[in-house]
């Protein structure tokens, strides 16, 4: 259990407390960053749980117990299916995760949704090509969308990543993700926006992460968010 910072003694009882001033401060980043209130008051209060430390520490360990990375393996993956709403960047996505793939030697080839699938249901994918396809984009709005998408992904060798743009509303992000129950996500955009809320309830809204990225070309990394650095981050941009 971990030691209060500020105590009140009155007669023979001690009263502990959480530092006032870091629930403050964090309370202000999350509201900065637009998080799903559920989730930001979730990471202060884990966070209040550690009041001896700097603000950024505390937030940083309260991310790393919800932050869960989950790379992509480009030496056994055989089919990546993505899908996202419309203008999310699954294109992007798709030509870096080829380049990533060529680059180790992996054979590579790229396909729509219903022409890969339908390789992978009848068996005759060749075992040793990762196959990248792409679905149809999506409104967010459109429930519609979750159950028509859902199935997709339920075919052995195939496995389906959500890409999720850091531009939209946290709110909706989480949504999404809960709604067509994805495993991993894929971040895009992360260099186009300073409010952080939608990339942190895109992969702690009930899926791992594999990826972030932060530019459009097939170059640019796939990358991942370290918790200490994104608790920096988070607290410098609120603070400024």
């Amino acid at each position: 259990m971990a030691k209060p910072l500020c105590s009140d003694r009155q007669g023979d009882n001690l009263i502990a407390f959480p530092r006032a001033d870091l629930r403050a401060s964090l309370g202000a980043a999350m509201k900065h960053h637009r998080l799903p209130e559920n989730l930001g008051q979730a990471l202060v209060r884990e966070a209040a749980n550690f009041p001896e430390v700097s603000a950024d520490a505390a937030l940083a360990f309260a991310l790393s117990q919800r932050l869960v990375p989950a790379p992509i393996d480009f030496e056994k993956a055989r089919g990546i299916l993505l899908v996202g709403p419309s203008g999310a960047g699954k294109s992007a996505v798709a030509a870096k995760i080829l380049h990533v793939a060529a680059l180790i030697g992996r054979k590579t080839e790229f396909a729509r949704a219903d022409g890969g699938l339908a390789l992978f249901r009848t068996g005759t994918n060749p075992p040793a090509i990762l196959t990248v396809m792409e679905a149809d984009g999506f409104n967010p709005l459109n429930a519609r969308a979750a159950s028509a998408f859902s199935a997709l992904g339920d075919i052995d060798g195939v496995e389906t990543i959500g890409i999720v743009s850091a531009l939209l509303d946290a709110e909706d992000v989480s949504d999404i993700v809960s709604a067509f129950r994805f495993r991993r996500v894929i971040i895009t955009n992360m260099d186009r926006t300073r409010r952080l809320g939608a990339a942190l309830a895109a992969c702690m809204s009930g899926a791992r992460l594999a990826h972030v990225t932060y530019g459009p070309r097939p170059e640019d990394a796939l990358e991942m968010l370290e918790p200490g650095a994104l608790a920096a981050q988070m607290l410098d941009i609120a603070q400024h």
